[in-house]
C-alpha cells in the first residue's frame, strides 16, 4: 500500500470541513467536533495511535512512519478498532498543510521532537511530543518560544503526570509531612539488553532514510542506530536519562516546583554495557544544586532486581528533616522520624488516558493553564537531563544560569547546548 499522497488525503481521509473551517479560524476544534489527530512514529506511537483512538472526542486520521513495514500495518490496525479510515503517509511535512489536521502526536527519535514541535506551531497545530521534549537545551527553549508564539497546546508526554497519587503525595510535602525537604533522589533501576557491533547495511526496502536521519549528519544506515537502538547514541537519542530516567527527573521537580539548577555535576561510565556498540553510558550519578536542596539521579542499567524496600524499579525519594516519602507508579510510603511508618497508599498505574484525555480537552477548550504536562514544563524536566549528560561528557562540575540558560564559565559545555543542523533540516524559523 503506497503513502497516502497530499490530494488523496484531503478528499478521502476525513469529511469533517466544519473541524477544518474552526482550526483555519479558532486555531482548535470546536467543542461539538472531534479533535482530528496524526500521531507520528509507530514504536511508542502505537500506543499513543491506541490511547488517542479510545477517546470519544478524538479521530486518529493518520499514521506517519517513514517505514513502511511498521506504519501501515499501524494505519490499518487503528482503522480496523475504530471503523474509520486512517492513513498511512511517510512524510510528517505533508501533514502540515493539511487543514483537517487539528494536532500531531510526536513519538519520533529524540533529534526530531523539538524540530517537528517547532515547525507544527508555526503551521498552526497543536502537539503533544513524546519525553524528552528535545535534544538539545536550545532547541527545547525555541519549541517553548514557538508555543507561545502560535498560541499553540503542546502537552510533554511526561505522563506519570495523570496519576492522581502523585498530586496527593505532593500536597503532603507542601503540609509538611516530612518536614523541609532537603535531598530528593530519582531512580531509573533495570535491566537493559546489549548491543553488539554490527556493520553498515544497505537502507531497507521501504525505509526514507533520509527523512529518518534529518536533522542528524549523514551516516551509513545502522541497525543499531535505527528502531530502538538509536535511544543510546548521541546523535539521535539522550541516553536512559532522557529516555526513562526522564520521568522520575520530572516528579521530583514538579512535586517541588524546580526549575533550572545552579550547578550540575555527574559520574558515569558503561559498566553493564563495556565493549558494546552503545555511546552513551549505563550508570549515571547525577547531581543538581539548588539553593537548599540536591536533587540526585541514581541509573542502573545493569540491575534485574528491584531495590530492597521498593515496590517498582523506578521511583523518587524525598529526604526532609522529620521524615522521607518513597513514591513510584504503584503508590507512596511516608516514614517519620526514626523510620515510624505513616501514610501508604496502593495506586497501580498503568498508561492512564486522563494525560490524553487532558490534551483534548485543552486542544477544544484553549486553556493551556489546565494542561497537565505544558512544554515548558516538559522544557525543564528534559532540561535536567541535557544537564546531566552535558556534565558526563565533560567530565567536570559545571555552573548553570537559568536566566541565559548557559554556562557562564565553561565555553566547551556550551558547545553542547546545542547542535549543527544537516542542511536541508534546519529549524523552521518561529
Amino acid at each position: 500500500m503506497p503513502p497516502v499522497t497530499r490530494r488523496e488525503f484531503l478528499e478521502g481521509s476525513l469529511a469533517l470541513t466544519g473541524a477544518a473551517l474552526w482550526s483555519q479560524v479558532a486555531g482548535g476544534a470546536p467543542p461539538s467536533e472531534k479533535v482530528n489527530i496524526a500521531i507520528l512514529g509507530s514504536g511508542r506511537g502505537a500506543g499513543l495511535a491506541d490511547q488517542f483512538a479510545r477517546l470519544p472526542e478524538c479521530n486518529v486520521v493518520a499514521i506517519c512512519d517513514i517505514d513502511e513495514s511498521r506504519g501501515q500495518p499501524l494505519a490499518q490496525k487503528i482503522s480496523d478498532q475504530t471503523g474509520r479510515r486512517t492513513a498511512w503517509v511517510n512524510d510528517f511535512r505533508t501533514l502540515l498543510d493539511q487543514k483537517d489536521v487539528d494536532a500531531i502526536a510526536i513519538a519520533t527519535p529524540d533529534h526530531w521532537h523539538a524540530p517537528i514541535t517547532i515547525r507544527a506551531c508555526v503551521a498552526g497545530k497543536d502537539v503533544y511530543v513524546e519525553k524528552p521534549a528535545s535534544h538539545n537545551i536550545v532547541e527545547g527553549r525555541l519549541a517553548v518560544k514557538a508555543a507561545r508564539k502560535h498560541n499553540r497546546i503542546v502537552q510533554h508526554g511526561t505522563n506519570l503526570r495523570g496519576a492522581t497519587h502523585y498530586q496527593e503525595a505532593w500536597d503532603l510535602l507542601k503540609k509538611g509531612e516530612i518536614g523541609k525537604v532537603l535531598m530528593v533522589k530519582a531512580i531509573n533501576n533495570q535491566r537493559r539488553g546489549r548491543m553488539e557491533a554490527r556493520p553498515d547495511e544497505p537502507v531497507p526496502s521501504g525505509v526514507d532514510y533520509d527523512l529518518w536521519l534529518g536533522p542528524a549528519a549523514q551516516r551509513p544506515f545502522n541497525r543499531n542506530r535505527f528502531h530502538g537502538g538509536w535511544h543510546w547514541h548521541w546523535d539521535y537519542g539522550t541516553g536512559d536519562m532522557g529516555n526513562d530516567g526522564v520521568h522520575q527527573v520530572d516528579l521530583g521537580r514538579w512535586a517541588l516546583g524546580l526549575k533550572a539548577p545552579n550547578a550540575v555535576s555527574c559520574s558515569g561510565a558503561k559498566l553493564g554495557s563495556r565493549g558494546d556498540a552503545q555511546e552513551t553510558p549505563d550508570t549515571l550519578i547525577v547531581t543538581w544544586e539548588y539553593d537548599d536542596l540536591l536533587y540526585v539521579f541514581e541509573q542502573r542499567d545493569f540491575t534485574p532486581y528491584q531495590m530492597p524496600g521498593h515496590r517498582n524499579e523506578n521511583d523518587n525519594i524525598f529526604y526532609g528533616d522529620k521524615g522521607f516519602l518513597m513514591i513510584d507508579r504503584d503508590g507512596y510510603k511516608v516514614f517519620h522520624e526514626r523510620g515510624k511508618p505513616g501514610a501508604v497508599v496502593e495506586n497501580k498505574f498503568n498508561d492512564s488516558p486522563r494525560h490524553f484525555q487532558n490534551f483534548v480537552d485543552c486542544v477544544k477548550s484553549r486553556q493551556r493553564e489546565q494542561l497537565l504536562a505544558d512544554i515548558e514544563e516538559g522544557h525543564y524536566s528534559a532540561m535536567l537531563c541535557h544537564l546531566g549528560n552535558i556534565a558526563y561528557r565533560t567530565g567536570r562540575r559545571l555552573e548553570f544560569d537559568g536566566t541565559s540558560e548557559t554556562f557562564p564559565k565553561d565555553k566547551e559545555a556550551n558547545q553542547l547546548l546545542g547542535r549543527e543542523y544537516r542542511k536541508g533540516f534546519e529549524l523552521a524559523a518561529i
